[in-house]
């Protein structure tokens, strides 16, 4: 596949924006600025979180407010926004709106900002799982009044339930913003029962983790030694025979010995049964072969679609030229998704340019992310290989803004980010891009 120019259309198409939208690019904002981003793109994203990884990107409520008032469409998505509260029906999306409510209120919009009470005081039932909402908006808006409210709700709930991480993180995060001396004395000096319950089930919950650490500390070192030197090679082995799945295979692989190594290698060879075979590999999953061995390639190629893709997992820690000349075949035959991985240890000067002539993106989101991953490794491996096309199509095209972050980092190491995207990444969604590039 042929990649065309990276850079920003100036009249997007609905599904150019909604992309950039989905990604975090900056080229949202300027279209917001230039007055050709369409309210409706803007409104899809601000009601869907429409991030890759939600576990690991950060909310986008503040990046959209930018974009909101750079469009000037804060009028235009308020009821929309407002409905959608109220509904809450898909708390996917819930974290998102309350942020984007308390940007409408922090502006003066008072009917946001009861609103995020009546969410954190109410507990929607469409979000039972999400019973958090709200409270770092109402925290961050209203400081020690919001901070009440919401440990007054919380001390409620304990009642009913125990002590969990919701209550530890939203502890840690008023700490941060109004100090836990203030958060003590805010708590000991009411005769509320709810927030009572929470302070005595706090501090109870101080001295059980003083308690935890203490235990922890003193089994910490016998329970690595038990991990490790307490179990031997012939132990991993009969282990591989079981019905086990084994997933500590590679901790104990990466504090093996060469002639543990060698011995479950031996072992590898000479296995034909795919679920001992399946738990084998995953000794080499983050650890070099003592000594290469073909049948690793043998294992990529392996009927099973699990063992076939640990196998490309344990090859791409290696370097051998016989790993390159598997790599250069498949390169020209069916590229498998993991293909590009075996490039990483196994570069030539002018690989990057093959690579990028290669590559045909897949249309899942996942597998996209992957295969643009392992270029990103390949580039940072190697860093004489020059980034300014691949990495500038990696920016462009991978889903998760953590990864286009990296893109961009390359292209500063080799000074060889366009002003285009200089001008963009000002306006990303991912702090880090933008502080790369203001520094």
């Amino acid at each position: 596949m042929k990649y065309s120019d990276a850079s920003s259309p100036p009249v997007p198409t609905p599904a150019e924006q909604r992309d950039a939208l989905a990604k975090g690019l900056g080229r949202a904002r300027l279209w917001a600025e230039q007055g050709v981003l369409t309210e409706t793109a803007l409104r899809e994203a601000c009601l869907q979180d429409l991030r890759y990884d939600r576990m690991c990107e950060d909310l986008r409520g503040d990046w959209l407010w930018e974009i909101i008032n750079a469009a000037g469409f804060r009028n235009a998505i308020r009821v929309p926004l407002l409905h959608a509260l109220h509904d809450l029906s898909d708390p996917e999306n819930a974290r998102q709106l309350c942020k984007l409510a308390q940007h409408y209120a922090a502006s003066g919009d008072t009917t946001f900002r009861d609103l995020l009470y009546q969410i954190v005081t109410q507990k929607p039932l469409a979000a039972a799982d999400y019973d958090f909402l709200g409270e770092s908006e109402l925290l961050t808006l209203e400081g020690e009044r919001g901070f009440l409210c919401a440990a007054k709700s919380r001390g409620a709930q304990l009642d009913k339930f125990d002590w969990d991480w919701p209550e530890e993180s939203f502890l840690r995060e008023a700490g941060e913003l109004i100090g836990e001396t203030r958060i003590r004395e805010l708590l000991s000096s009411t005769s509320d029962p709810d927030l009572n319950r929470f302070f005595k089930s706090w501090q109870q919950q101080l001295r059980e983790k003083a308690e935890r650490k203490q235990e922890k500390r003193r089994h910490h070192k016998i329970q690595q030694a038990q991990q490790t030197e307490g179990t031997s090679v012939e132990m991993v082995l009969e282990a591989a025979r079981g019905e086990t799945h084994c997933s500590w295979f590679r901790s104990w692989g990466m504090q093996a010995d060469l002639i543990e190594l060698n011995v479950v290698l031996g072992a590898l060879k000479s296995s034909e049964e795919p679920a001992v075979l399946l738990n084998l590999i995953k000794v080499f999953s983050n650890r070099t072969l003592p000594e290469f061995d073909s049948r690793l390639i043998d294992l990529c190629q392996y009927p099973h679609p699990e063992l076939q893709r640990r196998a490309w997992v344990a090859l791409a820690n290696n370097s051998h030229p016989e790993i390159r000349e598997f790599a250069n075949r498949q390169l020209n035959e069916n590229q498998p998704a993991c293909l590009f991985s075996l490039f990483i240890r196994n570069y030539q000067a002018g690989d990057e340019n093959r690579l990028l002539a290669a590559l045909t993106l897949p249309d899942d989101a996942w597998e996209k992310h992957s295969v643009l991953g392992d270029l990103i490794e390949v580039l940072k491996e190697n860093p004489t290989a020059d980034r300014s096309r691949l990495a500038m199509v990696i920016y462009r095209f991978t889903p998760c803004e953590i990864c286009r972050y990296k893109a961009v980092q390359l292209l500063h190491e080799q000074s060889a980010i366009p002003a285009w995207m200089a001008e963009e990444c000002r306006f990303d969604s991912y702090a880090d891009t933008r502080s790369l590039i203001i520094a």
